[in-house]
């Protein structure tokens, strides 16, 4: 652990990783999996039935990379300051279609192998059945100076990966907290010792200047040391054949969620915007258009990204089969009392359109933050707080230093708290009850454990007719951050929730795999965790099944 790290030590193992940067890490050979990627670092699609919106970036700076599909030549836009990061938006496409696509350099010299990328099935398109890989927090820093490292090692999480896309999902959701970064909250904790090592270590690794923005900075280089080794490093190439949604949360908007007399890190802060922006639009896809959401909403349509992409927003449409709902739980929250909400209005408005609207045969919400689950944080839609005893007062994140697990109360003020994001967890519920023929399902990120349950009565609302799937998707990258070590508590049902069990909540890493067919969502929970041996992550098999019906 860190404690057993002398501050001597501290400061030599940390200056020795930011001098090295990226070439400290592995990034993948020329040739991964037989496949040829060249000078590539990492490579990242996305798609709808008409369109592709490609990341990529590489080792050294390079003239603008074109890429060649279908007889059609894109040349690469430039993302960042120094020539190594670029995007593709490639429109115009036929849907449900494989195309051959391969990078060239201006001289017309291949700079990796081809590769396959299809389209997805047209809006009205009955498809018959598609495979969805799902998984959260999958982001942290891999080489700390400690005895045992808080993320589990980019290897390890690879491995999970393989084993993960090993199952040909036809489409994946990479949901909150890809990155770990979290400079104030870390050097301003309440924990000296934590203080301390924070400092040093972003001292040594390079402080990032929160009154300066993230590109054409010093900070530029400071973020792509920080992020490279959580996203370049552990995806690759990997994901070049599988288009991919990832969603923001928390720690993307490099703090986690604290409130306290001190600070107040959401909604994020001018400079956790222009952090969390600028590495979005380096590494990771936006969310192409949808023609059912509004090009309006918030986060939608800034003049700096592909035309009509959302950042915080996004469909997935697959066909007439599955349309998922992937909203964002941090970047807009309000903190307006009894109106305020996790997601903002228009952005609520949507979500409720879209889930009152069957015409598609499966619909998933897909939110940044767990329902039905409490763990006693801050930034939840509940009230629920660790019980810490009778003489305390419970402001904020309280981390509870007992060998026995804490159980949750409502009893006590949860500091800046507001009554307004439960209202609004009511009506998203609500409308998932409502629908006739489907039935609700919620697939949560953000909270490291893995888990389904079933929701029968959330307070006042009587779920029975049409209980709701509360699905945890399970981590990639925890190491030692599990709710019960962090808070003094497992994640448990929230306060006024009844939760039906179909699977204990289990604090393990692991993922979903969600198979699609016309009247049935069949749910498989994959789970690891450091301890076991390795191997076992090459032959993991499901240890919860479960078919999901549709009602008509």
């Amino acid at each position: 652990m860190a404690e057993n790290w002398t501050r001597r030590q501290f400061v030599r193992a940390s200056a020795a990783t930011a001098v090295t940067g990226v070439n400290f890490l592995t990034f993948g050979s020329d040739h991964d999996d037989g496949w040829h990627r060249g000078d590539l670092m990492h490579l990242i699609p996305s798609a709808n039935h008409n369109r592709l919106l490609i990341k990529c970036s590489f080792r050294l700076p390079r003239s603008a990379p074109i890429l060649h599909l279908d007889g059609r030549t894109i040349v690469g836009q430039l993302t960042d300051s120094s020539g190594r990061y670029f995007v593709f938006d490639v429109s115009s496409l036929a849907a449900n279609k494989e195309y051959s696509l391969q990078l060239f350099d201006k001289k017309a010299r291949a700079l990796c192998d081809s590769w396959p990328l299809k389209t997805f099935p047209a809006p009205n398109f009955d498809s018959q059945s598609m495979r969805l890989l799902t998984y959260t927090c999958a982001g942290g820093y891999p080489d700390y100076p400690f005895d045992e490292q808080p993320f589990l090692s980019i290897a390890q999480r690879q491995r999970l990966l393989r084993r993960a896309l090993s199952f040909k999902p036809d489409v994946l959701i990479a949901n909150g907290d890809h990155v770990y970064w979290d400079q104030r909250t870390l050097t301003e904790s309440d924990d000296p010792r934590t203080r301390e090592l924070a400092r040093l270590w972003y001292q040594q690794f390079g402080e990032l200047d929160l009154h300066q923005p993230a590109k054409g900075t010093q900070n530029e280089s400071i973020i792509k040391r920080a992020v490279e080794p959580q996203i370049s490093a552990l995806y690759g190439v990997t994901l070049r054949s599988t288009p991919s949604f990832f969603v923001g949360d928390d720690h993307d908007y490099f703090e986690d969620d604290r409130a306290n007399e001190k600070m107040v890190t959401l909604p994020p802060s001018s400079y956790q915007r222009s952090y969390s922006r600028f590495t979005r639009n380096l590494f990771l896809p936006e969310f192409l258009p949808d023609a059912l959401r509004p090009p309006t909403l918030s986060g939608s349509g800034a003049a700096d990204r592909p035309d009509g992409v959302s950042e915080s927003f996004g469909t997935l449409r697959y066909g007439r089969l599955l349309e998922a709902l992937i909203y964002d739980c941090a970047r807009y929250l309000s903190l307006k009392g009894v109106v305020g909400g996790l997601v903002p209005p228009d952005a609520e408005r949507w979500i409720q359109r879209r889930t009152a609207d069957e015409y598609v045969r499966h619909l998933i919400h897909v939110p940044s933050h767990p329902f039905g689950y409490s763990a006693g944080k801050w930034r939840e839609w509940y009230p629920d707080v660790a019980d810490v005893g009778a003489n305390s007062s419970v402001r904020g994140f309280q981390k509870a230093a007992r060998s026995q697990p804490l159980r949750l109360t409502t009893e006590r003020e949860k500091y800046l708290w507001q009554p307004g994001w439960l209202s609004q967890h009511q009506r998203l519920i609500e409308s998932l009850r409502n629908q006739r023929n489907r039935p609700g399902i919620i697939v949560s990120g953000d909270l490291h454990a893995t888990g389904h349950s079933l929701m029968t009565r959330s307070r006042n609302i009587d779920l029975g007719t049409n209980p709701v799937h509360a699905i945890l998707s399970g981590p990639i990258g925890t190491g030692t951050g599990w709710p019960s070590a962090a808070r003094g508590t497992p994640p448990k049902p929230a306060i006024g929730v009844d939760l039906e069990e179909l699977t204990s909540v289990r604090e393990k890493n692991g993922f979903t795999v969600l198979d699609i067919d016309q009247n049935t969502v069949e749910v498989k929970l994959f789970e690891w965790k450091r301890g076991q041996p390795e191997q076992e992550i090459d032959h993991l098999k499901p240890f919860h099944t479960y078919r999901i019906k549709r009602k008509a």
